[in-house]
């Protein structure tokens, strides 16, 4: 079991195939590195955990399988780090689950799962995969073939581009650029300027407060909850579907303290703009 002496926070690069990850950032001047593994009764497991790489050299802790493992994992591993040390991750058929509070991520995922706790900032390449991340402090710039994206909270600005994939995001309060060809785009709540475009796909935006809504897709419903007492200038049109704005004109005057435009267009597809809920 490696045990480095580091006082402040690290960086961690984790370069696996095959392998299910936990790491645990915590107030502490140690990192400590444990692998095994997940069948001890399996050769094939044994072998990959045996040849895994460890070194740790000013500041930065390099974790690497030289034999690539079983697509349903053959090795765990656990990684203890200080908090605020930053995440590196190559990952190929394996699961990552990091808990605490993070700086920088990237991630390069070939296929796999990622949960994160909180992270300052990201950058994601993804082929094949599910991103989940409860807090960004920073700006996140994802990319990606068939990329599914969960983010509870971001306060910076995001940047997305994906082939396929489901994209929510619970709270945003900086401008969102979304773009993807075969994917939807589901928001609660944004409080900065939204551009989310998909060739199939619905887009929701459950609460608008304020700036600029520029919404289009060829195929599928969208709906854009605006915020109380905010008012909004809508231009939508649907060729194939109804348009349904339940905000009174009387609501809509030219001049307002909080004021945002809706653009929402769509070929097939139904489009609603209502208050949003409680």
């Amino acid at each position: 079991m490696p045990a480095f002496t580091t006082p402040e926070a690290i960086t961690a690069t984790v370069q696996v195939a095959g392998a299910q990850v936990r790491i645990t950032a915590s107030d502490r001047t140690d990192t400590v590195v444990l692998i095994a593994p997940i069948n001890a009764t399996n050769p094939s497991d044994v072998k990959v955990a045996d040849q895994a790489k460890v070194d740790f050299a000013d500041g930065h802790l390099s974790i690497k399988t030289t034999d690539s493992g079983d697509k349903n994992g053959s090795i765990a591993i656990t990684i203890d780090l200080p908090t605020g040390s930053s995440l590196f991750a190559h990952l190929a058929h394996s699961d990552v689950h990091a808990d605490g509070s993070f700086g920088e991520c990237e991630l390069h995922l070939a296929k796999g799962r990622v949960q994160l706790d909180r992270i300052s900032a990201l950058r994601a390449d993804i082929a094949a995969g599910e991103v989940t991340i409860s807090h960004i402090t920073g700006c996140a710039h994802i990319e990606g073939s068939v990329a599914a994206v969960r983010i509870s909270e971001v306060e910076g600005t995001v940047k997305l581009s994906t082939s396929g994939g489901q994209t929510w995001i619970g709270h945003a309060s900086s401008d969102l650029d979304l773009n993807s060809a075969n994917g939807g785009f589901d928001i609660d709540h944004a409080d900065g300027n939204i551009t989310a475009k998909t060739a199939n796909g619905a887009i929701r935006i459950g609460r608008l407060t304020c700036g600029q809504a520029d919404l289009s897709n060829s195929s599928g419903n969208i709906e854009v909850g605006i915020s109380e007492g905010t008012t909004a200038q809508v231009d939508a049109h649907s060729k194939r579907g109804s348009i349904r704005n339940s905000i009174p004109a009387s609501e809509n005057p030219d001049t307002s303290a909080d004021k945002l435009t809706v653009r929402a267009g769509t070929r097939h597809g139904d489009i609603v703009i209502q208050r949003a809920a409680h």
